[in-house]
C-alpha cells in the first residue's frame, strides 16, 4: 500500500511541475501576441505622423515664411537663422549670448559617517563606525539672463516662442579664497529647420532642429526609432516574466 501512495504522489508530483512551463510558454506568446497588438498601433500612429510631415510645408525664404504666417498655413517646416536680437552678457566675462547663467559656488569641508568592516587577529569580522571627511564644491547661489526677443527667417518673436539649443559651460572665474564663479551660455545664433504650426498670425508649438536642412529633419522625424525602443523594452518585460513563472514554485 506505501508504495502505491508514493508512486500516486510521485506522478502528481510531476503533473504539478510539467504545468509550468507549459503556463509559462502560454503567457509568453500571449504577450507576443500582445506585443504585436501594441506596436501595430505605434506604426499606425507613425504613419499618420509621417503623413502629416509629407504634407506640411516647405519653407525656406522670408518672403514665404511671413505669407505662411499670414495665411495661417497650418503645420510648416521651414529653414533659416534663428537669432537673438537684444544679446545678454556679464561685464566679467567677453562675449554675448541669447541665454547666459552663472552660479557661485564655494569650496567646504563636510563629514559623514561611514561603517567600515575589520577582521581580528582570529579571523572575526566585526565593524566600526567613523567620521570621515571631504571637500566639494557646493552652489551656493545663481542668476541668469536672456534675450527678450528673438527672429527667424526675418520674423520677430519673444524669447521662449521658439527653444534655443541647451547651455554649456563658457567660462571659470576665481572670485576669491574657496569662491569660484561657472558661467554657462548659448550662442546668439544657429542655423537649422523649425517645425511648427503657423496659426493665428504667429507659430505654435515650435521644435528646433539645429543644423539639419528640411529634408534631413524629415527623414529623422520618419526613422520609427520608437518602434524599436517599444520592441526593446517589451522583450525584456516577456524575457522577465517567463522567467518569473518559471523559477516560481
Amino acid at each position: 500500500m506505501n508504495i502505491n501512495k508514493d508512486v500516486t504522489f510521485e506522478k502528481k508530483s510531476a503533473t504539478k511541475i510539467s504545468k509550468k512551463p507549459i503556463l509559462s510558454i502560454m503567457v509568453f506568446v500571449l504577450m507576443l501576441l500582445l506585443g504585436f497588438a501594441i506596436s501595430k498601433k505605434i506604426r499606425q500612429n507613425q504613419l499618420e505622423k509621417y503623413q502629416t510631415y509629407d504634407a506640411a510645408a516647405k519653407i525656406e525664404s522670408p518672403e514665404l515664411f511671413k505669407q505662411g504666417i499670414a495665411d495661417n498655413v497650418g503645420l510648416t517646416f521651414a529653414y533659416g537663422e534663428l537669432k537673438a536680437i537684444d544679446t545678454v552678457s556679464y561685464p566679467e566675462i567677453s562675449g554675448d549670448y541669447s541665454y547666459i547663467k552663472k552660479e557661485m559656488q564655494h569650496y567646504r569641508r563636510h563629514s559623514r559617517t561611514v561603517k567600515k568592516k575589520h577582521k581580528d587577529s582570529k579571523g572575526k569580522t566585526y565593524t566600526t563606525t567613523e567620521t570621515e571627511y571631504y571637500w566639494r564644491w557646493d552652489t551656493t547661489g545663481t542668476v541668469s539672463k536672456t534675450a527678450t526677443k528673438i527672429s527667424f527667417l526675418g520674423v520677430e518673436f519673444d524669447y521662449g516662442k521658439i527653444p534655443f539649443p541647451g547651455s554649456h559651460k563658457i567660462d571659470i572665474i576665481t572670485t576669491g579664497f574657496h569662491e569660484r564663479t561657472i558661467y554657462y551660455g548659448t550662442e546668439t545664433s544657429f542655423q537649422g529647420t523649425i517645425f511648427t504650426s503657423l496659426k493665428e498670425n504667429t507659430i505654435n508649438k515650435t521644435k528646433f532642429y539645429k543644423n539639419q536642412t528640411i529634408p534631413e529633419t524629415v527623414k529623422n522625424l520618419k526613422t520609427g526609432f520608437g518602434l524599436i525602443i517599444f520592441w526593446i523594452i517589451w522583450i525584456f518585460i516577456m524575457i522577465l516574466v517567463t522567467f518569473g513563472l518559471i523559477s516560481y514554485s
